[in-house]
């Protein structure tokens, strides 16, 4: 296990990298994968490009083969034509380099003819002892050394979430997607048509990598369920495991297998499956990584019963129905939680759960009332919706009025709306104590258009701040639902 262990971690961290296919030509995988691969910060005097009609690429010397290097490479990386791996493959087992990734396409995916080539680098593999992964895959990157080996432009915050992808593409393209929503990332690997390596294998190596802490995959079928499950299983009672699994329907399985090979199978069949092991799957692409910004920055939830505050009362009731169909129920409030409505809010304010603030504007109100609210014993979480926008609605109408009418200047109104980030940032910070304090999450749903950039910014990689009720619902339930399983395995859980 321990040999296993270190062959993936020699993979990740790999102290050289060789590029076989590398290439001047902009349109070419062998040109833009070294551009991003030099583009991340790979030390570029560790980067060896490979090619027979190159003196030079990328400012970088060329290699007319591996045999020419000055010594053997921790990681070679191949983007040439197909019918050229089975060589190059031969040419790395001889030369002692056995870590190997395969971009190149035209494989089993295609057909007869490149199942049948598949066939035949996966028995080099076998017999050599090389540890390949692919073919027709994206690439792999570990933000901690920089390695972004990889098809396409990313450059991602660093985290400690990994992430196994079937299909590059789709790795890629919500990875890209992270960029701009400031979630962190550690890993990723598109394993592309597993001829060697499968998804399962990458989930149990982040399951024993002490820097992943969540993982995500990405699944259009799969060779062996049983294997799976084993695996999946062994590792949800470690780290949570979020996956996203395509091919619902008759026409999505066909179209997977179509894509990477792939065994596709019965969609309830999976859905039961993961339930058994302790996966959460995700219904939607951008759910997943709702989820795997509050699984990395929550606690999970330890029962069912969700206290909601909001500062309008048909909000309140949206989440509500969002919460009830979710699962959750909305118990009575504490003797405590309505003295302290009662001292802050008008008498018609609602005496029950949701918590209606009735539009009131001071936000330190708000967190008093929250407080308050986390400390209820019949409370597991807790959905705040409003009370980060209640100041910007001012700084709003001023904008889009005449503000000099309102008796402000343009100096008095931008500090006005810096006062508000600061209250806004001192309510979220009050609320990460509150959640560390009580062991209960909680998350706000922002409805007063502070713009999505902004409320990146807010959440600052620490905070969870939704634009509907729905999705904190649907995101709460799924981490209550993986506190039961742990419970239920018997595996004691600290945030």
């Amino acid at each position: 296990m321990k040999d296993r262990f270190n062959r993936f971690h020699k993979l990740f961290y790999p102290q050289s990298i060789a590029l076989v296919g590398a290439s001047n030509v902009p349109t070419k995988w062998g040109s833009f994968l070294l551009s991003h691969l030099t583009g991340g910060g790979y030390p570029k005097e560790k980067i060896f490009p490979i090619n027979p009609h190159e003196e030079e690429i990328h400012g970088l010397k060329a290699y007319r083969n591996l045999s020419q290097l000055p010594q053997p490479v921790d990681l070679v990386v191949i983007t040439t034509p197909a019918k050229i791996v089975p060589s190059i493959l031969d040419d790395c087992a001889r030369l002692g380099m056995k870590n190997i990734v395969v971009i190149s396409s035209n494989f089993s995916e295609v057909g007869a003819e490149g199942a049948a080539l598949e066939r035949e680098i996966t028995q080099i593999a076998k017999e050599k002892d090389l540890f390949m992964v692919g073919p027709n895959t994206m690439g792999i990157i570990n933000t901690q050394v920089d390695m972004y080996a990889v098809g396409a432009p990313l450059q991602l915050h660093k985290g400690k979430i990994s992430f196994v992808s079937q299909s590059g593409n789709v790795g890629a393209q919500m990875l890209g997607w992270t960029m701009s929503q400031g979630i962190g990332f550690g890993k990723f690997i598109g394993t592309g048509n597993e001829a060697l390596i499968h998804c399962e294998d990458f989930i149990e190596f982040f399951g024993n990598d002490p820097d992943t802490d969540l993982i995500l995959a990405y699944i259009e079928g799969l060779d062996n369920g049983r294997r799976f499950m084993r695996i999946a299983g062994e590792t949800a009672l470690k780290k949570p495991v979020i996956v996203l699994k395509s091919g619902r329907t008759e026409a999505g399985s066909k179209a997977a297998i179509s894509h990477t090979g792939a065994l596709a199978g019965s969609d309830k069949i999976y859905d039961s499956a993961f339930k058994q092991c302790g996966v959460i799957r995700a219904d939607s692409s951008q759910e997943m990584l709702d989820l795997s910004k509050s699984f990395g920055r929550l606690p999970l939830p330890k029962g069912n019963r969700l206290g909601i505050l909001t500062l309008g009362g048909g909000w309140g009731v949206i989440a509500t129905d969002a919460a009830s169909e979710a699962g959750f129920v909305l118990p009575e409030l504490e003797d405590h939680v309505i003295k302290m409505c009662d001292e802050y809010l008008p008498p018609f304010w609602s005496h029950g759960n949701p918590i209606d603030l009735v539009g009131n504007m001071n936000i330190q109100y708000h967190l008093e009332i929250l407080e308050e609210l986390a400390k209820s014993d019949n409370i597991d979480a807790m959905v705040v919706l409003g009370s980060l926008g209640t100041g910007v609605m001012i700084g709003l109408s001023a904008l889009v009025s005449d503000y000099t009418s309102m008796g402000w200047d343009y100096d008095s109104l931008k500090k006005f709306m810096v006062r508000i980030d600061d209250r806004n940032r001192a309510f979220l910070q009050r609320a990460l104590e509150l959640m560390k304090t009580h062991q209960k999450p909680i998350v706000n749903v922002e409805l007063q258009f502070i713009g999505d950039e902004h409320l990146v910014q807010l959440e600052a990689g620490k905070s969870v701040i939704f634009t509907a009720p729905e999705k904190a619902a649907g995101v709460l339930a799924k981490m209550r639902d993986y506190y039961g399983y742990l419970k239920r395995k018997g595996v004691d859980y600290i945030f």
